[in-house]
């Protein structure tokens, strides 16, 4: 049985000094869904899911009222960022669990017939074969970095917590650091590894307490501040520092 039964799309328009913009929005009835829930997506689009005994009238109602929060948002929304600018500006890439994320140099080789990375001299290099497609491979690179180094760092605090995933994946999300299944399953954002170190060991550490509490209820918090003290205050640091890497590897 399909987990999402029926979908419809809805178009809201705002003006924003004298310029119309539009917003769709996805309704989704959900089995799974206990509530309605709202969030977006990009600038341009959201995502509602409902409870499967609720009428697409009351969602549909909800959704209009709302519409000034979907409109402020979506202003707030990080713009896209070059994942070269970012690297040329200082970004770095952090590997590993302890330690200070690396510099990234990101290069041009017309004779190379692959990307190619380089993790010597402290420093991550990227060569990129094509000018054109620069945006794409450096991103690839990116992920392909934390599909090696992401399960160490799993591994590392699952060390320092006794608790055990039954599988890790990583994934291109577009809104969330993480998530944990019911069967056991991390997963986790490639973006990670662009985070600083602190932060990206906080969403394994909160992904990994979801094996315990599968909710955000007060006894979720208290396990993890055993692994994270100042969890709270760490929630909303990633929420403010991840915006803007977020926006990075957005090639459309």
């Amino acid at each position: 049985m399909s987990i999402f039964r029926s979908t419809k799309f809805e178009t809201l328009e705002f003006f924003d000094d004298s310029k119309r913009r539009t917003l769709v929005c996805e309704l989704r009835k959900s089995l799974r869904s206990r509530r309605i829930n709202l969030r977006l997506k990009s600038p341009s689009s959201a995502l509602l899911t409902f409870p499967q005994r609720m009428a697409w009238k009351e969602a549909e109602k909800f959704l209009q009222q709302q519409t000034d929060w979907l409109r402020r948002k979506s202003l707030e929304f990080p713009a896209r960022i070059f994942m070269s600018d970012h690297f040329s500006g200082g970004g770095c890439i952090c590997l590993d669990s302890i330690g200070s994320g690396k510099p990234v140099n990101v290069q041009i080789d017309p004779q190379a017939n692959r990307t190619r990375t380089s993790l010597e001299n402290q420093q991550v290099s990227i060569f990129v074969s094509s000018e054109e497609n620069r945006e794409y491979l450096i991103k690839e690179a990116c992920r392909k970095l934390a599909c090696q180094f992401l399960p160490s760092r799993l591994q590392w605090a699952e060390e320092r917590t006794g608790l055990q995933s039954k599988r890790i994946r990583v994934g291109d999300q577009s809104t969330r650091w993480g998530s944990c299944s019911p069967r056991g399953t991390i997963s986790l954002n490639w973006r990670i590894i662009l985070l600083p170190e602190e932060l990206g060991n906080y969403v394994i550490f909160h992904e990994l307490t979801h094996l315990v509490e599968m909710n955000h209820s007060s006894r979720f918090w208290i396990k993890l501040e055993e692994f994270v003290p100042g969890a709270k205050e760490m929630d909303r640091k990633l929420s403010r520092a991840g915006k803007p890497v977020f926006a990075l590897g957005r090639i459309k």
